[in-house]
């Protein structure tokens, strides 16, 4: 089994298309589709991949040869680092799974600066929903994970790697700000935190009660905890629309929707400055949540893992 066919196969299966999944590696749909075929004449012409479903997905033998591929492709990665450490050298793969905001803004740029410092080893990023990284963890087909939930303790190691708070978003043309402007907070108060000084007053949310909110899908995190911060001020948020991203959720809100947003606090360090929202301070103990990087207990991780966790602990506290 080659490497970049395993590679391939679990790119089409994670993008139920093969033109996404051939964007995401870099390749031509046609090439993609090539290498596909000749595995599958190498396999005794038995096909991988149902291509009249829309999604495409795998066949029950495509499901197979995945797995097995995968068992070789963690096979290979232990051998390469075991003898690259008895050498000295740091060489290997990690996969981290994480939501579409730490993978965008957080982790790129602390993955290069690993990668500088150890070039033989390969660090893949994957954007996706706090379920599919637990279950990328359990199926071992992600090393590490990144989210504000917790998956079962009883099965990963949890690291808590920091601290993040909801803020409120409204936009401005909603009259109401007029009434609330002795609460709105300058964009610089929540990039430097100082708005967490108990000095500094929350807004009287149930005033907003009569507006429209964007909100987290059911499954997400942000759903119940904002469905809750709304409950302890006494009304029921009325929904405009669902996301599954927070930093969606943003960028929809900043963008010209006209609904209020939750959104955590760190993404204005990384987005443009915009006066079309107002931003407010939550007084719900809610607002805040850690961070947590999920690790399977067993089997332990690979010396270049346990590098890679130290130097992003060290990277996120800076």
């Amino acid at each position: 089994m080659k490497s970049r066919d395993y590679e391939y196969v679990l790119a089409i299966s994670q993008e139920g298309s093969f033109s996404r999944a051939a964007q995401r590696l870099y390749i031509t749909q046609p090439a993609l589709s090539s290498a596909i075929k000749k595995l599958e004449k190498e396999l005794y012409d038995v096909p991988l991949f149902d291509r009249s479903a829309s999604p495409v997905r795998l066949t029950p033998e495509g499901q197979f040869w995945l797995e097995k591929a995968r068992q070789i492709d963690v096979l290979d990665n232990e051998i390469d680092e075991h003898f690259s450490t008895i050498s000295g050298v740091l060489k290997g793969t990690i996969s981290v799974g994480s939501s579409s905001y730490f993978c965008a803004y957080v982790l790129a740029e602390i993955i290069h600066r690993f990668r500088e410092k150890h070039p033989g080893c390969r660090i893949t990023l994957t954007e996706c929903s706090f379920s599919s990284m637990e279950a990328g963890l359990r199926d071992g087909r992600l090393v590490l994970g990144i989210d504000v939930e917790k998956p079962d303790p009883s099965v990963f190691d949890l690291t808590e790697l920091g601290r993040e708070y909801l803020i409120l978003g409204v936009p401005s043309s909603f009259a109401v700000n007029e009434q609330l402007k002795d609460f709105a907070l300058k964009p610089e108060q929540v990039l430097s935190r100082s708005f967490l000084d108990p000095s500094v007053p929350a807004v009287d949310l149930h005033l907003l009660s009569e507006l429209p909110f964007i909100m987290m899908k059911r499954s997400q995190d942000g759903y119940e905890r904002a469905h809750s911060i709304c409950r302890q001020a006494g009304f029921e948020p009325k929904v405009s629309l669902y996301m599954d991203q927070l930093l969606t959720a943003y960028n929809v809100a900043r963008n010209g929707q006209s609904a209020c947003v939750f959104f955590r606090d760190t993404i204005l360090r990384y987005t443009e400055p915009t006066a079309r929202l107002k931003y407010y301070k939550l007084g719900s103990p809610l607002a805040e949540r850690s961070i947590w990087l999920s690790v399977r207990k067993t089997p332990k991780p690979s010396r270049l893992t346990e590098d890679f966790i130290k130097f992003l602990m060290l990277s996120m506290k800076d």
